[in-house]
């Protein structure tokens, strides 16, 4: 865990040397207030230990990381917007403690920033071209999740996919981009890359048991949020799949429901039947099977297990997080 502790104290430096503000300040107070958070910042960490597994220059991948924390931020600030979140990081969202035009441009500008930071590296070229890609992906992923919450037959299948877009496509991206400025071979980097993807589609999967089994305090987003903006996530698809036909048309019909309900009763009565099926117990399951694929494919990386042994460490720490 050392390791892990000095690139998250490289990173946290680095940050500091990094000027976010400007005028008009109406534009850039927002993006500093975000920036300078201390979230989990996962992506940056997966670039760096990816980039270090394979004996890179630490300096160029800082560049990287940044760009990743970047474009993860700005995806954010945005998606507050379209979910009406108060909370993030248990503060107050852009939107909410400026306006939504303002959170508009401000991300709107971290994305610009983002495209600047990853032209720094000696390959900036391909490596702002990755972010590109990703960018355009997580976009994709985001109006798929805008599709499903009015959409009345979403599948299992369609919500993996969705999931895949918007989370594990930029995990994924992070480790390919820390491995691609250090060189890695191509083998090597889609190997990590499928191991980001299981990671990342394991993540998503915990953070939907988290958003109703975890509080405010320790999770930062309200409980139960998902329910309360009829979220269709894999809690509730897999639900009406095993529940009974009196609990299916219960569910769907909580599912109809708007602010005019009371929220806390509405996500009680969800969650009971959640825990009547053994929901959660399902999910868990299905998270560990995407454990085993990501840890199958970094155990295929042509490197000694010395050198994938923080890496390991540290998605182990995230796939099993508790908050």
């Amino acid at each position: 865990m050392e390791k892990i502790k000095q690139l998250q104290q490289d990173f946290a430096e680095f940050m500091t040397q990094i000027d976010f503000g400007g005028q008009p300040k109406e534009l850039y107070e927002p993006i500093a207030y975000t920036m300078l958070q201390r979230g989990k910042r996962l992506r940056p960490m997966l670039c760096l230990l990816a980039n270090e597994m394979f004996d890179g220059d630490k300096q160029e991948a800082l560049w990287s990381a940044l760009a990743l924390e970047t474009l993860h931020n700005f995806t954010l600030i945005h998606d507050d917007i379209m979910d009406q979140a108060p909370l993030r990081r248990g503060k107050e969202t852009v939107y909410q403690k400026w306006s939504p035009n303002i959170a508009i441009l401000s991300g709107d500008a971290m994305l610009t920033m983002a495209l600047q930071f990853a032209l720094k590296p000696k390959n900036g070229m391909h490596i702002a071209g990755l972010l590109g890609k990703v960018a355009r992906e997580v976009c994709e992923g985001q109006q798929l999740d805008l599709n499903y919450e009015t959409l009345s037959d979403v599948t299992i299948d369609g919500y993996l996919e969705m999931i895949r877009l918007k989370t594990a496509v930029l995990l994924a991206t992070s480790l390919q981009m820390g491995a691609t400025v250090a060189n890695a071979n191509e083998a090597d980097i889609q190997l990590l890359y499928d191991f980001g993807i299981n990671i990342g589609m394991s993540f998503q999967l915990q953070d939907d048991i988290l958003d109703l089994y975890s509080d405010v305090e320790t999770f930062g987003k309200r409980h139960g949020g998902d329910i309360a903006d009829n979220k269709k996530t894999y809690l509730y698809l897999k639900a009406l799949e095993l529940a009974s036909e009196k609990d299916r048309k219960r569910l769907e019909y909580l599912f109809t429901l708007r602010i005019d309900h009371d929220e806390e009763e509405k996500i009680e009565e969800v969650k009971a039947i959640y825990d009547r099926l053994n929901v959660k117990e399902v999910v868990e399951k299905v998270i560990a099977e995407y454990d085993c694929k990501a840890m199958q494919a970094l155990d295929s990386i042509n490197l000694p297990d010395e050198r994938k042994a923080h890496l390991r460490t540290y998605a182990t720490s995230l796939t099993g997080r508790k908050k």
